[in-house]
């Protein structure tokens, strides 16, 4: 698999990790720029949940992490302690952290909570969003649907996530946005699970096509109800592989 954006992501089959095991390559982080270093690697990990680059059970290591975006433990060590204390990663032995491997009950409970937030943050944009925001939402999702097309799942994702938060933007709620933000933080390594390359499609689109027929109109409960019909139909088919997953028999260890 090749670079993707700051992250690259291949899995162990043997060495200590266990089969299916998922690592993050220790070469592709991007180089810290002129600000904070923790704000530096917070942003290159936020980034990479919430486009769903990370995928559940990724472990992430300090040193391997500090190593590549060129700085020392101490900033990589702190983003990764924040990012455990929201309940975003879970601490690991080793100075490691891990992506939570998600059960069907909370990411149904966190999908019903997204439906909410974002269907009222669709309901407040609709009388906001201005009409350049509608034409870039109309650009990404032919983006994304071209992405979807080719099979390429990870810009699939990430032009999805730049469609949803120019709307959710456009709601003018800077409070409502950042809870938005932490739901994405916690559900995005289950969206990989979105586009297996056998599903063709989970009719996304045509509630994209609803929001934005809506959000030209004007009219509010239409936007918010499209919204929560995408979150539903993408739930549905996390959960489905996650019982899958569950399904399966636990490894004799």
């Amino acid at each position: 698999m090749g670079k993707i954006w700051a992250f690259s992501i291949r899995r162990q089959k043997t060495g200590n990790f266990s089969k299916g095991e998922v690592q993050v390559s220790t070469a592709l982080f991007n180089a810290a720029p002129r600000k904070s270093l923790v704000t530096h690697v917070e942003d290159e990990i936020r980034a990479a949940l919430i486009e769903g680059r990370l995928e559940p059970g990724t472990r992430l290591v300090t040193k391997e992490l500090a190593d590549s975006l060129g700085m020392s433990i101490t900033p990589v060590r702190e983003a990764l302690v924040r990012f455990a204390a929201s309940g975003v990663l879970t601490a690991e032995p080793a100075q490691s952290f891990r992506v939570p491997t998600m059960t069907v009950a909370q990411y149904s409970e966190i999908s019903e909570i997204r439906k909410s937030v974002e269907g009222l943050a669709a309901f407040n944009a609709a009388s906001q969003i201005t009409t350049e925001e509608i034409a870039s939402m109309k650009i990404l999702l032919k983006r994304y649907l071209a992405a979807k097309a080719d099979k390429d799942q990870h810009l699939a994702l990430t032009l999805n996530k730049e469609f949803r938060f120019v709307l959710y933007s456009a709601a003018r709620m800077p409070t409502l946005l950042g809870v938005i933000e932490l739901l994405w933080l916690k559900a995005g390594p289950g969206f990989n699970y979105l586009y297996p390359e056998t599903q063709s499609g989970n009719g996304d689109h045509h509630n994209y096509e609803d929001l934005l027929i809506a959000l030209h109109e004007r009219r509010a409960v239409a936007a918010r109800e499209a919204i929560e019909h995408a979150i539903e139909d993408g739930a549905r088919i996390v959960i489905e592989a996650l019982q899958r997953r569950e399904a399966q028999p636990v490894p004799v260890k």
